[in-house]
């Protein structure tokens, strides 16, 4: 099982790495909109926000009645493990068509990736203390770049029983998880994520900025990634 693989790619796509952290920066100190990075509008956005305020009304109205029930369990289960954390928020956004186009082609000449199989992406936390354990809505693997970071570490889980997934809303039972493996992430290393497994993010204080910038890979897995790499 591979939770993450550094990947040694000296001077790989280092100007749109400079352009997309100056852009962030940009975001973090003015706010959106931006004239470079476009920040996505995300469904399940929505329900990761009702979960976090404990809004089950809204939770029911998305995902029904049996569903928000197995939820409010897991979330309950959640505060009894960790407490009441300050939560961190990941915004994502889309780079310029220019880059994008330019991120494919260099995917595709260095690896043999198909370039509709990749997506660029930039994603933005800014403050709050942890990321819950959960898994990726719509992507099973990235080549990945922490481009500014406060020491977060990264934590990816095992399930020590088997449990139902929520399509609506990927929150495990965390009375079913063990870590597997934690790291902390090193700025400008590449490596690739595995976002099909859960993982979470922890920050020792609630004040600080992660950026990332990577490429999302619409339906490859990490071992069919590394087999490329």
């Amino acid at each position: 099982m591979h939770y993450f693989k550094n990947i040694e790619l000296p001077n790989f796509l280092d100007e749109a790495k400079t352009d997309c952290l100056r852009w962030a920066e940009e975001i973090v100190e003015h706010g959106n909109p931006h004239s470079s990075l476009t920040l996505r509008n995300r469904t399940h956005s929505k329900i990761n926000n009702a979960v976090s305020e404990l809004d089950f009304k809204t939770v029911t109205a998305i995902a029904g009645t049996r569903k928000s029930r197995i939820l409010k369990q897991r979330v309950y289960k959640m505060v009894r493990k960790y407490g009441e954390v300050d939560r961190i928020v990941i915004d994502q956004y889309d780079v310029p068509t220019k880059m994008s186009d330019h991120v494919k082609d260099e995917m595709l000449r260095l690896f043999n990736i198909p370039r509709d199989e990749c997506t660029p992406i930039v994603q933005i936390q800014n403050g709050g203390e942890m990321l819950h354990p959960h898994h990726g809505h719509g992507r099973q693997a990235s080549l990945f770049c922490l481009l500014k970071g406060e020491g977060e570490s990264t934590r990816w889980y095992k399930e020590t029983e088997s449990f139902e997934i929520v399509d609506e809303f990927h929150i495990p039972d965390v009375s079913k998880l063990e870590i597997a493996v934690e790291n902390v992430l090193q700025e400008n290393q590449w490596l690739l994520f595995n976002h099909r497994e859960w993982h979470s993010v922890h920050r020792k204080s609630n004040v600080g900025v992660r950026i990332n910038f990577g490429i999302d890979f619409k339906t490859m897995n990490i071992n069919e990634v590394i087999e490329r790499t």
